[in-house]
């Protein structure tokens, strides 16, 4: 094989990391070295030049998927001049674009639920990064916060909540999962509003 590319090691890692994650979701953690060197255009030696093990590269893969603070990164990017609709379409769409990331890799590496002993830690992580995530949803739903019955973090929580459930593999309906039929249920519920009784003469 050609000799690779010379990179920055930032950039180095972050492209072994890139080419991994499709073939973990593939092959799992069977994949080979062989298998991710092709797949990044570089030879076996350079993966080990960036990473210690095959594991290492794994878990880094691992950081970089379920790290929230790159979507949250991404949520601020979003214009708070949108109307209230389009915002929380576009925050529903870059939602989405995680928990499938987080919802492939979990199929690809058959993860399961963490041991006792690590419980308590995974659910306080878990919920560190609910409410960094619901911050950021809060700061875009809040210039419209007239416009809501729950307030900005407690909506924000309700659409976080909708999102994932209408996007996970098992519990979701194709019918309603795209980011406009989800904006429309949270905003709009299910209901037809019924028209206002005149008064009487």
């Amino acid at each position: 094989m050609p000799r690779a590319t010379p990179l920055p090691p930032d950039e180095r890692r972050a492209a072994l990391i890139a080419a991994t994650e499709p073939l973990l979701e593939q092959f799992g953690r069977e994949v080979s070295t062989r298998q991710i060197a092709d797949a990044a255009g570089v030879a076996e030696g350079t993966i080990f030049r960036v990473f210690a093990t095959k594991e290492a590269l794994i878990d880094a893969v691992l950081d970089e998927v379920f790290d929230i603070s790159r979507t949250c990164d991404e949520l601020a990017t979003i214009d708070c001049s949108l109307d209230l609709e389009t915002r929380m379409m576009a925050a529903v769409a870059m939602l989405q674009g995680r928990l499938r990331r987080v919802f492939a890799l979990f199929h690809g590496l058959r993860l399961h639920r963490r041991p006792p002993e690590d419980h308590d830690d995974f659910r306080s992580r878990q919920q560190a990064d609910n409410e960094q995530l619901n911050a950021a949803l809060a700061a875009l739903l809040k210039p419209d916060s007239d416009r809501l019955r729950l307030d900005p973090s407690a909506a924000a929580s309700a659409l976080r909540t909708i999102t994932f459930s209408l996007t996970h593999p098992i519990l979701s309906e194709p019918r309603l999962s795209d980011p406009e039929r989800i904006v429309d249920l949270v905003l709009h519920g299910i209901a037809i509003p019924r028209p206002e009784k005149q008064a009487p003469c």
